[in-house]
């Protein structure tokens, strides 16, 4: 078993290159070592019609072959920036025609995440031996920009700024291949085969690389010391993502989830529907069995008993898969513990994530009870302290290739039958208000909405909506939310009820919070409070037409007779947690952090500590 060992709420840093490498993006940028005079022999044939602007996009006839790539690049990702890298984990695929024609597909390392997946056409000789590939060939074609992405030889420089640039050498009219067995290795290229990708060296090398047309500027990657070896093809597992026939039921999940996503690493509370499909013939197709993978949409497939209500889901079916990689994400079993560990650069203790694969669970049980879905077996307790929060078993996402952990493990699962029909909500819950304290801060609202109507019964958060509501000492006024003030989430119009189902995952508006932020007229005078007396919120749940508000009105943050610190201050404290300003859960205080305290009597209260 192979454990993934993270450290425990850091955020995910994108490498970019940044020791003296400089890049903006793949195409604005124009090379400082470029110009027009460099590349006129390609662009000249290429408008002379001896190379094609047609890109190949459908794999033509022929013997397909696939081969693992070796070698050194460097590449420009817009989630990680530019980078030099091995190259491992990107194939090469090769259909090889009729008259000694072939065809290359995605002939440079990483480019397809950025343009797609193409073909380029070669000549292999009539002895076998060498693959040629004439240069100038179109990956890519932009109808923004009205120019293609083109094939050339260059050598990647760095300038005294530090700026990243190409030399294309308009000299080489082809790029040969030579083939020994099931080898195929790329001639005519030369730089560092160990590479340090923040090291300036590691990016300096001649090899096969793109430019746009329209400007002659880098097209963002460049390889060399390229090997390809021939591979057997894996044949792809099933993924269903079609909805099967049978008795289709909606339920509301509830429970926890231990993620990791490039904020780093999080624990949460699960929400949204999923669909069980019961067929006649006792099968259950469960979709979206992990929270975290919602947005795939698949299917896992189990055995349904009518008698004890046990729905059995055999584990490593497949949750997605990639054709390119040749690997995808399994639904297995699997634990979660967190432990302390010194780090090796700062030599500072501090927490870690372990994960375990459990091999041995074969099979996941589900129990259906009345209106109720649940996991059965998993074990967590997400209220505890941290970190004992984070240890916890239940279901598990990995990885195919290497049965590492996936970033999802949920537990505590109940799904509860949802059926939308109109009804009386249930009150909010305001959990806290925070106020930053000065002209150039921010305020957030928690609370927490009702999953269920005045009756018990679960209801849609898709018909859920909320409004927040001021009171300066003239009584209640409804709070608007303006596309000039709320940028972030892009709002189309002024809105003053809030859908609780579209901002879940937004920077201003969340599933159980909204940050606020102080309006520019009081700036020059100091600070003024973004309210005077109170703050609330009331809900409203529509459904066919009919609009229901929660009984119990508007729910205040405060006693308008008592401030909240009288309130506070006689109160028994229950617990002390730290958040960093991006919600992440913290062991102690350090540089600007929320410490939120819970009281016995389940309010919550949030300041701002700067350590």
């Amino acid at each position: 078993m192979k454990k993934l060992s993270v450290l425990l709420v850091a955020a995910a840093v994108a490498i970019s290159a940044s020791a003296g490498v400089n890049f903006k993006s793949t195409h604005a940028l124009k090379s400082n070592k470029i110009t027009k005079e460099m590349v006129k022999t390609n662009v000249k044939d290429l408008k002379a019609g001896k190379a094609s602007f047609r890109v190949i996009t459908e794999q033509p006839e022929g013997e397909l072959k696939s081969y693992n790539r070796a070698g050194q690049c460097v590449v420009y990702n817009s989630g990680s920036g530019l980078v030099a890298k091995q190259q491992d984990g990107n194939r090469m695929d090769i259909v090889y025609g009729e008259n000694g024609k072939v065809y290359l597909k995605n002939i440079i390392c990483g480019i397809a995440n950025n343009f797609g997946d193409s073909w380029v056409e070669g000549q292999i000789s009539e002895d076998g031996t060498t693959i040629t590939v004439p240069m100038g060939q179109s990956i890519y074609y932009s109808d923004y920009y009205g120019a293609d992405v083109v094939l050339a030889y260059g050598q990647s420089t760095i300038d005294e700024d530090g700026y990243f640039g190409i030399d294309i050498d308009d000299r080489v009219e082809e790029a040969i291949y030579t083939i020994d067995g099931n080898v195929i290795t790329l001639e005519g290229t030369d730089g560092p085969t160990e590479i340090d990708p923040y090291e300036d060296a590691s990016y300096l090398a001649y090899g096969l690389t793109a430019y746009w047309t329209d400007n002659d500027s880098w097209s963002g990657f460049i390889e060399w010391n390229t090997v390809l070896t021939e591979r057997e093809p894996v044949v792809a597992p099933t993924v269903i993502t079609e909805q099967p026939e049978g008795e289709l039921v909606t339920y509301y999940r509830a429970g926890d989830c231990i993620y990791n996503s490039i904020f780093g690493l999080g624990l949460t509370e699960v929400d949204g529907k999923f669909n069980v499909v019961y067929t006649e013939d006792g099968k259950a197709y469960i979709q979206n069995p992990l929270w975290w993978f919602d947005s795939y949409g698949t299917w896992v497939e189990g055995t349904y008993d009518a008698e004890t209500g046990i729905i059995t889901v055999p584990a490593g079916q497949f949750l997605t898969w990639s054709d390119e990689y040749e690997y995808g994400i399994q639904l297995m079993w699997g634990s979660t513990y967190v432990y302390s560990d010194v780090d090796p650069e700062s030599g500072e203790e501090g927490y870690y994530l372990g994960t375990e694969l459990d091999e041995r669970t074969t099979e996941i049980l589900f129990q259906v009870d009345g209106d109720n879905l649940i996991l059965l077996g998993s074990e967590g307790d997400a209220t505890l302290e941290f970190p004992e929060n984070y240890n916890a078993t239940g279901l598990y996402a990995m990885y195919s290739d290497d049965q590492t952990w996936a970033g999802d493990l949920e537990f505590n699962m109940t799904g509860n039958h949802v059926v939308a029909t109109p009804a009386v909500p249930e009150d909010p819950t305001m959990v806290s208000w925070y106020d930053e304290g000065d002209e150039t801060g921010w305020n957030t609202l928690d609370f927490t909405l009702p999953t269920t109507d005045v009756d018990g019964n679960m209801l849609d958060p898709d018909y859920l909506s909320y409004s927040v509501y001021l009171d300066n000492g003239n009584g209640p006024e409804i709070f608007t939310f303006t596309p000039e003030e709320y940028t972030y989430d892009n709002l189309a119009e002024p809105m003053t009820e809030i859908p609780a189902s579209i901002f879940n995952s937004g920077v201003e508006f969340h599933k159980s919070y909204i940050y606020f932020y102080h309006t520019f007229t009081g700036m020059t005078q100091g600070y003024e409070p973004f309210f005077t007396h109170n703050i609330g919120i009331r809900v409203f749940y529509t459904v066919d037409g009919v609009k229901n508000a929660n009984a119990g009105g508007i729910i205040w943050a405060f006693d308008p007779n008592t401030s909240v610190d009288e309130v506070n201050a006689s109160k028994t404290v229950a617990s002390v947690r730290y958040f960093n300003v991006a919600g992440q859960e913290m062991a102690q205080p350090q540089g600007m952090t929320i410490k939120v305290t819970t009281y016995t009597d389940g309010t919550t209260s949030a300041a701002k500590v700067v350590k």
